[in-house]
């Protein structure tokens, strides 16, 4: 009778989508150079032509391309969760915390240029860095990390056990590091207070947040290189 039915795992994980995988990646590499730009402090090179050119915004704005380079992975990823049960709760709460992330970036790309006047510089290449830059503003990257926590706690549900304890202990971390930053903001309000928050110690919060996006990375980049056996979904009998 066990051979009549498909197998649980089989049907859980076939055709895994490993655009996932490298979102998570792609995530760990941007907080990676996010935290950079805080330990590296303040680093002015001049250039000629340009004159002082801040090495750590630099860093800052390419983590945030690093960043948004990952979201069509995500998007084709999770749409491919949810296309193969669209009632799969796991997959639709993943979706939605994408989605909102989504919302929070837009709302940012929308109200903050409005709020300090960015849309009136005549240097394109300034209002280029500005914009890129909003996913790590404190009031949108801190609810970011708190989503990802959400979206990727639901992907780990997909996968064996040992992968699902790397990346339950990662979102468990991004929650922690949204908690703490949300705290020390409130305790010292201001325009600089993330900024602050975030380089207290050469970067112990974003040191903090790239630990967590790479036990992510290393959650789904073991569940990618397992290979699991393809099972039949139903066995034949040997007539007798």
């Amino acid at each position: 009778m066990a051979g009549s039915f498909p197998h649980p795992r089989a049907s859980r994980t076939a055709g895994w989508p490993r655009e996932l995988q490298r979102a998570s990646l792609l995530l760990g590499t941007g907080a990676a150079l996010f935290w950079t730009s805080f330990a590296v402090g303040r680093w002015i090179v001049v250039v000629p032509s340009f004159g002082p050119t801040y090495v750590d915004l630099i860093l800052a704005w390419v983590a945030v391309v690093v960043h948004v380079s990952a979201w069509p992975d995500l998007w084709i990823g999770l749409r491919h969760l949810r296309s193969r049960d669209p009632k799969e709760g796991d997959a639709a709460v993943a979706w939605r915390a994408f989605l909102l992330t989504l919302g929070l970036v837009l709302a940012a790309v929308v109200v903050l240029p409005l709020q300090y006047h960015a849309i009136a510089s005549t240097d394109a290449w300034l209002i280029a860095v500005y914009v890129t830059a909003f996913p790590y503003l404190a009031w949108t990257f801190v609810p970011v990390l708190a989503l990802h926590a959400i979206l990727f706690g639901r992907v780990a549900n997909y996968l064996d056990p040992r992968s699902r304890y790397l990346i339950d202990a990662g979102a468990l971390v991004l929650f922690a590091v949204a908690a703490a930053t949300t705290a020390v903001i409130l305790q010292n309000p201001g325009a600089t207070a993330f900024v602050r928050s975030w380089g207290v110690g050469r970067g112990i919060l974003p040191a903090a947040a790239l630990a967590g996006y790479g036990l992510v990375a290393i959650g789904l980049t073991v569940d990618a290189t397992t290979v699991w056996p393809r099972h039949r979904a139903w066995t034949p009998q040997r007539a007798r």
